[in-house]
């Protein structure tokens, strides 16, 4: 498991045509290096412990690096520090200590610059409590960074959020993305686009597409100046076109309901790129699901080129080639080199087949199964079956099953059968990935069933996940258990206080109190709950009537909680609370704690841990063994 849980992400090209992409080392404190492969097929670690590239930026961080002819800059996340490694392989500092978390970084090589979001630290404010009272949330802007002298310059301010500053390819012209507060990106992001000044500053920003309707994502230039975006104006991620400065967008791709896009957790993350003036990959996203496909402009129509990668979730486009990097959640991912045409050149694995063998991979069963709701509504999962090759299951009785519960809560759960799962399938477990409501890749409508029902739509699907499977008899219905992380956490949390139908659960950094997350959370997720709870008046009612915190006196099924000492998401505060509430009624719990982890495991003998003690609480409270 820590071996697979290297994460491959952000592939970019540069002009050689060598491919870039950062690495996780879960062996090296799960430390981030720089990888490069040739055009040659020659592959080369570029960065030697204890560099750690990477940014905290939104704290999801993002992209950290670019190319610049034969060099990277690239960001230091121990210390925000902006480094150039050389061609020769030497590292200078290019800006030491900045005061501010850089992030997507983009080259604006006539102007010998690069093109930023930049995340300042907040200015103290008097009396101010919360996170985002008043002027104590972090600055965000878009910048000009030197690459001669390191000088910083403010692009573009005023909003609370900017990502994916794009560069016309003449120079001349910039497009990005902005949101606002309550809004999250997948809510309400919008496309800007300017020409810029002979200084290079841009002048009378106009308003592409985007808004609280429906988000726009993914600026691209085309070859003669048009500008494409993702947008969902027709109620899923598809392509749209701007032909004219200032003219109205125009769709590119038909309105079928899958997704070309995806939730902006993290900085740079791209869905489609641009091949040629009348080529486009992207990635397509039906249910659950991701295809590769290309795109013929200016007609939109779409090509299936390789369902290989289930779960892909980034691709980098540039004429002739494209990366596809799949398993972006960092449970195992691979790296696929494709030509024009789709064909795979490449592919670099992380040590999944060598965990487990091909013949012992469970595969996904896609469900769809009925919910609550009082429109005949459904939900949907992934179930995979226990296997391991060379063992038969027991000839009576059903095997237990664990009920995963993605994050987010607006991500999703998609067909990857990665680690996670196989985990436990190859343990005698069967699995169900639920995509409950609110998850992505379904279209807004769906993600937008969660609006204001967090706490109780999620739990439902989940648990309705369960009884399915149950009533089907593909399952044991007394050996049913719930795990989740952060959000997921949260839902492992109140199906146990709410619902009497998992033996027990495990929360990694999940939610137990709701009015400690809004008032602790960080800036990027600060208003979110406007959209998980609803606006109300008065919240605070409806926020303790959901938190599992205060219903912890009807959880009575064992718990094994998980948390990062360094989280800044879902603080360890609010871990403890709950750890020591159900002790004191009774209820068996197991809680482990890490030194320098944060939202997420990273370190190789943690993720090991970690895996260990959950299967092992399993075996005990379900008397497996």
């Amino acid at each position: 498991m820590a071996h697979g849980a290297r994460r491959v992400s952000f592939p970019t090209f540069a002009a050689s045509g060598a491919l870039l992409w950062t690495e996780s080392r879960p062996q090296e404190q799960g430390r981030n290096t720089l990888m490069r492969r040739l055009p040659d097929g020659q592959v080369q670690e570029l960065l030697p412990a204890p560099w750690d590239v990477g940014t905290r930026a939104h704290e999801y961080g993002g992209r950290a690096y670019v190319a610049w002819g034969d060099a990277v800059v690239f960001v230091s996340r121990r210390d925000h520090s902006v480094n150039v490694l050389e061609s020769d392989g030497s590292v200078r500092c290019l800006v030491a200590s900045p005061p501010f978390r850089l992030a997507e970084p983009v080259l604006d090589a006539t102007r010998r610059r690069l093109i930023a979001v930049a995340e300042w630290p907040p200015a103290p404010t008097e009396g101010s409590e919360a996170p985002h009272s008043g002027g104590s949330e972090p600055r965000a802007t878009l910048v000009s960074l030197g690459l001669d002298d390191g000088r910083v310059e403010v692009l573009r301010e005023g909003a609370d959020f900017y990502a994916a500053p794009t560069l016309r390819a003449d120079g001349a012209a910039l497009a990005w993305v902005e949101w606002n507060h309550p809004h999250m990106p997948w809510d309400a992001s919008a496309v800007f686009a300017a020409a810029l000044d002979p200084a290079g500053r841009p002048q009378q920003a106009r308003h592409v597409a985007g808004d609280a309707t429906a988000s726009a994502q993914q600026p691209a230039w085309g070859e003669d100046g048009t500008l494409f975006v993702i947008w969902e104006r027709d109620g899923a991620w598809g392509l749209w076109s701007e032909p004219s400065p200032g003219s109205p967008c125009v769709r590119v791709t038909a309105a079928d309901g899958s997704e070309l896009g995806g939730g902006m957790w993290n900085l740079g993350v791209r869905t489609w790129g641009l091949v040629d003036a009348k080529t486009a990959l992207a990635l397509r996203i039906d249910k659950g699901r991701t295809t590769v496909v290309r795109i013929a402009l200016p007609s939109g129509e779409l090509t299936p080129l390789h369902e290989r990668w289930p779960s892909a979730a980034h691709l980098a486009v540039v004429p002739g080639r494209a990366a596809v990097c799949d398993g972006w959640d960092g449970r195992g991912s691979a790296l696929g080199l494709l030509d024009a045409t789709g064909e795979l050149l490449d592919e670099r694995q992380t040590g999944l087949f060598e965990a487990l063998a091909p013949e012992s991979w469970s595969q996904p069963l896609p469900l769809e199964f009925p919910t609550t709701g009082d429109r005949g509504e459904v939900a949907y999962a992934w179930f995979y079956p226990p296997k391991l090759a060379g063992t038969e299951a027991p000839e009576s009785g059903a095997p237990p099953l664990v009920v995963m519960a993605h994050g987010g809560p607006t991500a999703a759960a998609l067909a990857s059968g990665n680690l996670n799962v196989q985990f436990w399938t190859s343990r005698g477990f069967a699995v169900l990935d639920v995509n409950y409501r609110g998850s992505t890749g379904f279209g807004r409508a769906y993600r937008e069933r969660l609006r204001g029902m967090w706490g109780v739509y999620d739990v439902d699907d989940c648990v309705a996940a369960a009884c399915h499977v149950a009533a089907l008899g593909w399952v044991d219905p007394d050996r049913m258990v719930i795990r989740g992380g952060s959000a997921g956490g949260f839902t492992v949390l109140a199906a146990l206080a709410f619902h009497d139908v998992f033996r027990a659960g495990a929360s990694h950094y999940g939610v137990s109190d709701i009015a400690a997350l809004v008032h602790d959370t960080h800036k990027f997720e600060s208003r979110y709950d406007r959209f998980l709870f609803g606006e109300h008046e008065d919240p605070a009612p409806l926020w303790r009537a959901r938190s599992p915190l205060y219903a912890a006196d009807r959880i009575t099924a064992p718990v094994i909680f998980f948390q990062g000492m360094d989280d800044k998401v879902v603080p360890p505060s609010q871990t403890e609370r709950m750890v020591e509430t159900l002790r004191a009624q009774g209820v068996d719990v197991e809680y482990q704690a890490y030194e320098g982890e944060g939202h997420g495991f990273r370190r190789a003998e943690n993720v090991i841990d970690s895996w260990q003690r959950e299967l092992a609480f399993y075996v005990r409270v379900l008397r497996l063994a």
